[in-house]
């Protein structure tokens, strides 16, 4: 079984970014997630086609996903407490947001739910990636500044 290394912020970003008119492709010799826009779609694509056992379009999840994984990952809360204040935050306006201002007041839960989340969103890839013989290692960033700051919307998380 071969090992992929792939960065956790550009993965994720790709598996649940909702903008039209972009792709994103991973490179599975390298591990890069190759996002594709309208200015380098040509180039991008063409070397695909030289190469199209090495690529694979990562395909971004439906957003009603996203309420899924909150409830499920409720499922898994121990803290009865926290277990009816994540309930009420899926009922109300922008859930998700809503949702993590509640894992704030949790360190050690909201560490478990970044890790639930990864895994969650990654799932499908890693099953396919795996009959592939590739073993997915989703890796965080490196320390440092990024150089910037995508905003990723998840269900809920768009005006009513």
């Amino acid at each position: 079984m071969r090992k992929l290394t792939v960065l956790e912020r550009d993965l994720l970003f790709a598996l649940t970014n909702q903008m039209q008119d972009t792709a994103h492709y991973l490179d599975l010799e390298t591990g890069e997630v190759i996002p594709v826009f309208s200015f380098n779609r040509d180039q991008i694509l063409a070397k695909i086609k030289e190469h199209p056992s090495r690529f694979i379009r990562l395909v971004a999840q439906p957003k009603r996903l996203g309420r899924d994984m909150m409830q499920r990952f409720i499922e898994t809360v121990r803290k009865p407490e926290l277990k009816v204040q994540l309930i009420a935050a899926l009922k109300e306006r922008r859930p998700f947001s809503r949702f993590r201002a509640v894992l704030q007041d949790y360190p050690r839960e909201f560490q478990r739910w970044q890790n639930f989340r990864t895994l969650f969103i990654t799932a499908n890839l890693r099953d396919r990636l795996f009959r592939q013989g590739i073993n997915l290692e989703v890796v965080p960033e490196p320390p440092g500044p990024l150089p910037y700051e995508p905003h990723i919307e998840e269900e809920g998380d768009e005006e009513d």
